[in-house]
């Protein structure tokens, strides 16, 4: 971003112990009937909006955040927030910043704009502090549109040591409290306690660079604005800056941990985290242990009747601020599903593996009622479109056996999906072997499935090279383009390298990892269907080509001139070219 070509700098302050908040109750609730959800996405969006809109009052402009159950109060020149309870208020003023020693002071901006949440303070040409209220809590920050005047090599003896410095007073009843190494701060009540922190001051430059930096308190600063706002009954901030070779622009941020996920419905024991995956600026996290009975995607999240049921929480980036965009359950939750154990994420796909599942369908989309196959395991596959998000399809083994832990492990990438299965028991090896005894307990598989359109296939069925009892084959995976790699973590061979002896078994449970190479399938016809999936009763001649994408191949091998009938025809074509081929 640029002003007037100069690029701009943020110093983007962040506090995650109060910043985070979970969604309201219309964000969560379904659209009514008789409503599309384009329609109730737009109107939940305006009234998220213009319940944190700051209004205008006497004295500048107030905004509320029910998130967090704050008042603040912008006065023109800096914040004040107070919680519903009381009991403390706090708030940051500016004082002055530029060069140690050749500061400037700010006394009233040029300009106050307030649009919607958003309220900004034009200091002057260079210096615009900005706050940001929205369902994420209340974001501050200030945009650095050029480097300060005053260089470091002027060589008039000033103090240079200190390179840039912004000097905060802090409002309200708190103190702040710095950390040894000056790159946290702990803002403290009377008592001691502890009720909003800064943490990790981590500074860059245009290049990347890390630069040094710290905050140190100095004597309390009074104002004029801060006498009317309560006074500044504590120590103030000063944040120094060495920016010695630096490429501007700089970006300081006091909080080098970005964002702090929490479920928007944090209980006990729902093991939040577990897993966690990221594409681009979404994020998916895994609650395996997770207890609510709500099903498919953003239900009610308050009932914990299906224990170990499982979740998945997806979060997105808007700029600097994460929010929570959906609450993911699996369409047949069940109580110790495990659901969220695994998760991965390519692009506006999410897969979520259930270890645990039990319901005794196969392949793609099947009767997920029956709960006869205890522990089989099932994944899940969701789709996002816009901000709205759905189940496409719900994955199981094609040869679903009880406790096959299929689900395990997944991955994505664009259109294929590999699951395992770290506890299947075939004995089969290779790809697409026979799925059908039992022989080798535990020694696992992987699946690989892609899609067409909206439509999932299992394209095949992964085994060891070398499979034996035990050895969790399955335990991980992963998948890039046509490329699948498995883990078996207690694989017993004792080769070394790549490509080794694989027949001994004299290194028990020193693991191992395949590498398969999985051909795009082909669908000549379109209708979203591999052709190996539809060659049965359709490829009459053999040649692995579905009858309806060869109109003008002979059906009949007979049939030498195509005309639909066997006869002396063709076996005079055959008598004629009796005898030896070639010249």
């Amino acid at each position: 971003m640029s002003v007037g070509g100069m690029a701009l700098a943020a110093l983007a302050l962040m506090l995650p112990a109060w910043l985070s908040s979970g969604p309201t109750a219309l964000a969560a609730a379904p659209a009514p009937d008789g409503l599309s959800a384009a329609d109730w996405s737009s109107i939940r969006a305006a009234y998220e909006a213009n319940r944190h809109a700051a209004v205008a009052v006497d004295g500048g402009h107030l905004a509320r955040n029910p998130g967090q159950r704050w008042n603040i109060h912008f006065d023109g020149r800096a914040f004040d927030a107070t919680p519903d309870g009381g009991g403390w208020s706090w708030g940051l003023e500016l004082v002055s910043y530029g060069r140690a020693g050749w500061e400037s002071a700010v006394d009233a901006p040029a300009r106050v704009d307030a649009v919607g949440g958003r309220i900004s303070y034009a200091w002057d040409a260079a210096l615009t502090e900005w706050y940001v209220n929205d369902s994420r809590g209340v974001e501050h920050g200030y945009t650095v549109h050029q480097r300060p005047a005053v260089e470091w090599s002027d060589g008039l003896g000033r103090d240079q040591g200190e390179g840039l410095r912004f000097t905060l007073a802090v409002r309200g009843g708190l103190s702040p409290r710095v950390s040894d190494d000056g790159r946290d701060v702990t803002f403290v009540d009377a008592a001691g306690a502890s009720v909003v922190d800064y943490r990790g001051l981590t500074v860059f430059d245009a290049d990347g660079v890390a630069l040094p930096a710290s905050f140190r308190t100095v004597a309390a600063i009074t104002t004029a604005a801060g006498a009317m706002a309560g006074s500044h009954a504590s120590d103030s901030l000063v944040l120094r800056v060495d920016d010695r070779g630096a490429r501007y622009p700089l970006t300081i941020d006091p909080i080098a941990q970005q964002a702090y996920f929490k479920a928007s419905n944090t209980d006990a024991g729902d093991s939040f985290g577990a897993a966690v995956a990221v594409s681009g600026d979404t994020v998916v996290v895994g609650a395996y242990e997770e207890d609510s009975s709500a099903t498919g995607v953003n239900g009610n999240q308050a009932n914990n009747s299906l224990e170990d049921s499982g979740a998945a929480f997806v979060f997105i980036r808007s700029g600097v601020g994460w929010s929570q965009q959906a609450y993911l359950k699996a369409s047949n939750t069940g109580a110790a599903d495990q659901f969220g154990r695994a998760v991965a994420m390519s692009g506006d796909t999410v897969v979520v593996g259930a270890f645990s599942e039990a319901s005794n369908a196969t392949g793609v989309n099947g009767n997920q009622a029956n709960e006869s196959a205890s522990g089989a395991g099932a994944a899940y596959v969701f789709v996002r479109s816009g901000a709205l998000w759905s189940q496409q399809g719900y994955l199981k083994a094609s040869n679903t056996g009880v406790g096959d832990s299929f689900g395990w492990s997944v991955a994505v990438s664009g259109d294929t999906v590999v699951v395992g299965a770290l506890d299947e028991s075939s004995s089969a090896s290779g790809v697409n072997g026979d799925q059908a005894d039992n022989l080798a307990s535990d020694s696992g598989a992987a699946y690989v499935f892609v899609r067409s359109g909206a439509t999932w296939t299992q394209q095949a069925y992964l085994k060891a090279s070398n499979t034996g009892a035990n050895d969790s084959f399955g335990l991980a995976v992963a998948v890039s383009g046509g490329t699948v790699v498995v883990g078996a973590s207690s694989e017993d061979g004792n080769a070394t390298g790549v490509n080794g002896a694989q027949a001994s078994n004299g290194a028990a449970g020193a693991g191992a990892a395949y590498l398969f190479f999985i051909p795009p399938s082909l669908d000549c016809n379109g209708n979203g269907i591999p052709d190996e999936l539809e060659l049965e009763g359709n490829d009459c001649n053999g040649n692995g080509v579905p009858d309806d994408c060869e109109p003008g191949v002979p059906c009949c091998p007979g049939d030498l001139n195509g005309d639909g009938v066997v006869d002396g025809a063709d076996l005079g074509i055959l008598l004629s070219a009796w005898g030896l081929c070639g010249p």
